[in-house]
């Protein structure tokens, strides 16, 4: 839902592989939408280039959707990929944005994609538990 929001677009693809071997799961949501930078500057009226869209979509609340609340996704998604030592890879026009624990790292493209793709990777032989702290907080109530 948040993707044909974010994206104009009715239609929404991914896939995923488990790689064993790897002790990795990937995950990719591809839309052929607007794209990060046109909904950012059409929003708010700047003239962002793509890489300073993505970047500022991944900022804790901050968020494109009117009327209602926004902005945790992709935050919540970068702190579990630093936790997890996994990776997250999105392209939108000519951005692209690579955030894992080893840090983050951005680059212009020399070709425009008509959309977005995000990339997931989480580790699948990472044994900690994880919760919302909002999760904590309600458990501590009963």
């Amino acid at each position: 839902m948040n993707a044909q929001i974010h994206s104009n677009t009715e239609n929404i693809y991914t896939c995923g592989q488990f790689f064993p071997n790897k002790h990795t799961i990937d995950f990719t949501i591809t839309d052929t939408g607007i794209g990060i930078k046109k909904k950012v500057n059409d929003r708010f009226g700047w003239n962002l280039s793509s890489v300073e869209a993505i970047k500022w979509a991944m900022i804790d609340r901050n968020t494109t959707k009117t009327e209602i609340t926004g902005g945790i996704g992709l935050a919540i998604l970068k702190e579990f990929i630093m936790r997890n030592k996994g990776m997250m890879q999105i392209v939108s026009d000519d951005g692209f944005y690579q955030f894992g624990y080893e840090g983050e790292s951005t680059s212009l493209l020399s070709g425009r994609f008509p959309g977005t793709v995000v990339n997931l990777e989480f580790k699948t032989d990472d044994i900690c538990s994880y919760s919302l702290k909002s999760e904590i907080d309600k458990k501590d109530i009963f």
